[in-house]
């Protein structure tokens, strides 16, 4: 076993690393290895699960670090009466000793009217008529003094904005009745979330969020969060996966993903196969921060479990088929494909921007179509508009309802994991010449941009690039020459006016980059990965890397 660590450690990425396994030891085969889990070489990666729907105790939690080789915890906390201060002080102590990052995971909130302590203080319900988790001043400072410090996060953070508190009917972070227009919306929530995360930096506290819809991954890091998006669940994990990654390098926080098994009011509701791909995916993208939604959650008596399935007195668990992925993942997987590159070393080839308007298809969904939250704020033309350039990008393979299989078009679509796209990157309406630069392909959709990313989309048109934009965002005199539909040329490149991004027109200069077989690709670095369906099951994934011109 020895000689097989020291061969781990040797390992090099070749000139072409084909990244797939078919096959996944069983839990019992990792029993009779080394209790020393290979290390981690090239890029770091936190790696963790989230305690939803089961919390073991702490002696089998530490069973579970030991096992799966964790080193990250999100712990979904229930305030108590009293004593607060001790319970977080003993979870401290424990994940110092154990070298593991904790996060406290906040969403009981989002399901509660009010807490109210001993001393009469409510955790949930704000002066302002808000509604959202705060920790009192006297907790805060406890939590600041800790020796072993969480970070804080909010969960479905976007969801609670846009439902208003879907269980509670109070606004969230923005009370949008007060807000003038949508246009405005996107910079009213920043400035009011930026509030919160200046409570908790007070106290040296880092704070994140996480999404179950694709939008407000760029407000909130604009607020100073760390954005989190959950994949598989009902998501377009490609779509998902380049709206978290933009806002990511935008605003230059860490990027962070959280396979979730849930699909459709089932859980499990994806195959260890999908979630498999799913790990591989948000590796071999760059994520420096992976943790599974849900360690030992048990839908209905089904003996299925999660990543573990306990048994009745929480003494100890079973190891279940994702679970068996898990330990693969980390034990071999990551060892075994070290990556030498980071996900902001990304070199995109196309780029959408727009303004956050807080849609993703919900015109045609269970959910309300209320966007940030304000009943007066439904889905138009020009906020959906964005979701058919992932329809044009893929070829036709996503809908151009939603990226969610929470619209009731998607949702009576089967569930792929990979579509075709080729170095697809989201940013907003204020992103900077300098995250542009390779970018051969802009769309340009939404409410609103503002002059200087407009300023530097002109320029990078004039070196090369080809801009298809709404009429209404375009330059006053490319819309003067082209009207609705057309095209303008401008220096080595051309403004493609339209409005649709299904048209004929759109379709035709947005040719050269949509892939025509099915697969992803993306470049970081001189590293070319690409996301390849085995046997052409489009849920079952491998990666493939390479080097950029012989580099």
């Amino acid at each position: 076993m020895l000689n097989d660590v020291v061969i781990i450690l040797l390992l090099i990425i070749t000139s072409c690393d084909k990244s797939s396994v078919d096959e996944v030891k069983s839990s019992n085969d990792y029993k009779n290895q080394t209790k020393v889990i290979p290390p981690i070489t090239g890029t770091p990666l936190v790696w963790g699960f989230d305690d939803a729907g089961v919390q073991p105790p702490l002696q089998v939690e530490e069973k579970i670090l030991k096992d799966f080789g964790f080193d990250l915890v999100v712990h979904h906390y229930l305030p108590e009466k009293s004593g607060n201060e001790i319970v977080l002080k003993e979870l401290s102590n424990f994940y110092k000793e154990h070298h593991t990052q904790w996060i406290l995971n906040l969403e009981t909130a989002n399901s509660h009217q009010s807490f109210i302590d001993d001393k009469g203080r409510d955790w949930y319900n704000r002066a302002d008529g808000c509604h959202y988790f705060m920790f009192p001043e006297e907790v805060l400072e406890a939590l600041s003094t800790l020796p072993h410090k969480p970070g804080i996060m909010y969960d479905e953070a976007e969801h609670m904005q846009n439902s208003r508190n879907s269980k509670v009917g109070k606004p969230y972070i923005l009370n949008a009745d007060e807000v003038q227009n949508l246009a405005d919306a996107s910079s009213a929530f920043t400035e009011k979330a930026s509030r919160v995360y200046e409570k908790y930096k007070k106290f040296g506290l880092q704070v994140y969020t996480e999404h179950v819809f694709p939008v407000q991954f760029h407000t909130f890091a604009d607020a100073g969060f760390i954005p989190v998006s959950k994949i598989l669940k009902e998501n377009c994990i490609p779509a998902y996966i380049a709206c978290a990654l933009g806002a990511a390098i935008e605003y230059n926080k860490p990027f962070w993903l959280t396979p979730d098994l849930w699909h459709l009011q089932r859980y499990p509701g994806h195959t260890p196969e999908e979630y498999k791909s799913a790990l591989i995916m948000a590796y071999h993208m760059g994520a420096d921060g992976i943790y599974t939604e849900n360690i030992g959650f048990e839908q209905g008596g089904q003996g299925k479990g999660s990543l573990i399935l306990m048994n009745k007195d929480k003494t100890d668990y079973q190891i279940t088929k994702w679970g068996e992925i898990t330990k693969w993942f980390r034990w071999e997987y990551v060892p075994q494909n070290p990556r030498n590159y980071k996900y902001n070393e990304l070199v995109p080839r196309v780029a959408i921007i727009r303004q956050e308007d807080a849609c993703w298809g919900q015109s045609n969904s269970w959910l309300p179509d209320q966007l940030f939250g304000n009943k007066l704020w439904q889905s138009t033309s020009i906020t959906e508009a964005w979701l058919q350039i992932w329809s044009l990008l893929s070829n036709g393979k996503i809908s151009f309802h939603s990226i969610s299989w929470h619209n009731n078009f998607v949702r009576k679509l089967s569930y792929n994991v990979i579509y075709p796209l080729d170095g697809v990157v989201v940013f907003d309406e204020k992103v900077g010449g300098e995250h542009l630069k390779d970018v051969g392909l802009i769309f340009l959709t939404g409410l609103g941009i503002s002059p200087v990313t407009l300023n530097a989309i002109k320029s990078k048109v004039k070196q090369g690039a080809v801009c298809i934009s709404l009429p209404d965002l375009a330059p006053p005199g490319v819309k003067q020459a082209t009207h609705n539909n057309g095209v303008f040329n401008d220096g080595k490149g051309k403004w493609v006016i339209t409005d649709s991004f299904l048209s004929p027109l759109a379709k035709e200069y947005a040719d050269p980059f949509i892939l025509k077989e099915n697969y992803s690709r993306y470049r970081f670095g001189n590293t070319e990965i690409q996301f390849r369906p085995v046997d052409g099951n489009m849920n079952n994934v491998e990666a493939i890397t390479a080097p950029v011109n012989g580099k």
